[in-house]
């Protein structure tokens, strides 16, 4: 009677437990083929459930200066393969099994875990994929920048790397960073009408870790960490941690975390910060012209920026992988495609135009030289 019992009680988990498994695996699908409005991931995720999890895992985060996102890949990844080895092995000289059930094992747990990781996945981080996009939100002029115009942003930012340029010294990225999160946070609530609590820090990646793979920096989706490859010399680690940080701000879209990294620099109290931002701003602006217009655009920048931009492209350099990174940016840009991004990694480059778009409805103060 007991072992009947103890049978039917596991009989009962089971199927509770593959109840769960199927559950998970129905809400990630439902997502991804028969999503909420982005009006309804607005109002309920980004604006609501969102900032609630940022609050929570922020002072979490802060607590250790390194990055707990690398710590539990680095688990995941050598200790998943160990289990199954132990376990088959267990299962084959303890158990006397077939070779089979050993590897049938991590099968199993791998279907159990996916649908797992892709609910925190869209929990944490993917559902801003989204949300309404920054034009429609920020009500932004999109007709088509003139030369004018972009020729008068290209002067006003330069304005601003003149005038902010610090000298060695005063260049502190830490404090820099500090001030762009909390101009960030000033900007999310006056946009969104929510405030939002943001990490006044950027966790250092190992110099070359994301370098490699030609990536200065990147978002940790399942701890809401800001990470910046410690390669990068500290001018565009201030411009790259201030992209990131607009990830954490829950804008997903490439180009709307370098609009709101960009905006927040240029509110950020620290000269440094000004400087870093306007700094990419004016060389994503000059990259879009021709060729001798692009140089003599560039040639106006002091030596000590174009110094600056010349550590940066060194650092690339340095540790590029070049055949890894370039199948690795080929994943990237499906991975993006997959979450609504139509047309993948090319989004980066759209950042200095909704940038261009909100200087002109004037979300953005750039005041000239004085």
């Amino acid at each position: 009677m007991k072992n009947d019992k103890a049978s039917s009680k596991r009989w009962r988990y089971r199927i509770m437990f593959w109840g769960l498994v199927a559950m998970l695996w129905v809400v990630t699908l439902l997502w991804y083929f028969a999503g909420p409005s982005p009006e309804t991931v607005e109002q309920v995720f980004t604006r609501g459930m969102y900032r609630w999890i940022v609050a929570v895992t922020t002072p979490i985060t802060e607590l250790v200066p390194f990055s707990i996102a690398l710590v539990m890949a680095i688990a995941f990844i050598v200790g998943f393969p160990a289990l199954w080895a132990a376990n088959w092995i267990y299962r084959r000289r303890v158990k006397h099994y077939s070779h089979w059930r050993g590897l049938l094992w991590g099968f199993k747990w791998a279907f159990v875990l996916v649908p797992l990781i892709l609910v925190w996945f869209i929990a944490f981080w993917g559902a801003g994929y989204k949300r309404v996009q920054a034009e429609e939100r920020l009500d932004l002029d999109t007709a088509p920048i003139t030369d004018e115009e972009a020729a008068q942003l290209r002067g006003l930012l330069l304005d601003v790397i003149l005038r902010d340029l610090p000298p060695p010294e005063e260049r502190d990225p830490y404090r820099a960073l500090a001030a762009i999160s909390e101009a960030m946070e000033a900007i999310v609530e006056e946009w969104d009408g929510r405030p939002i609590s943001l990490p006044h820090r950027v966790k250092a990646m190992p110099p070359g870790f994301l370098l490699f793979n030609a990536t200065s920096g990147m978002c940790a989706p399942f701890t809401l960490e800001a990470q910046v490859d410690r390669g990068l010399p500290d001018t565009a680690y201030v411009s790259c941690g201030a992209h990131e940080l607009g990830h954490v701000a829950g804008l997903c879209y490439e180009a709307e975390a370098t609009l709101i990294g960009y905006v927040a620099g240029q509110r950020a109290d620290d000269p440094y910060a000004r400087y870093a931002t306007a700094l990419s701003a004016y060389t994503n602006l000059a990259s879009q012209l021709q060729n001798d217009e692009r140089k003599k655009a560039m040639d106006l920048l002091p030596e000590t920026a174009r110094e600056d931009l010349k550590k940066a492209a060194e650092a690339s350099r340095k540790y590029r992988f070049n055949l890894l990174s370039r199948y690795s940016w080929k994943v990237y840009n499906k991975y993006l495609q997959a979450q609504g991004i139509k047309e993948g990694t090319k989004n980066y480059s759209r950042g200095i135009t909704l940038f261009t778009y909100a200087w002109r409805k004037g979300l953005v103060n750039l005041p000239a030289k004085t």
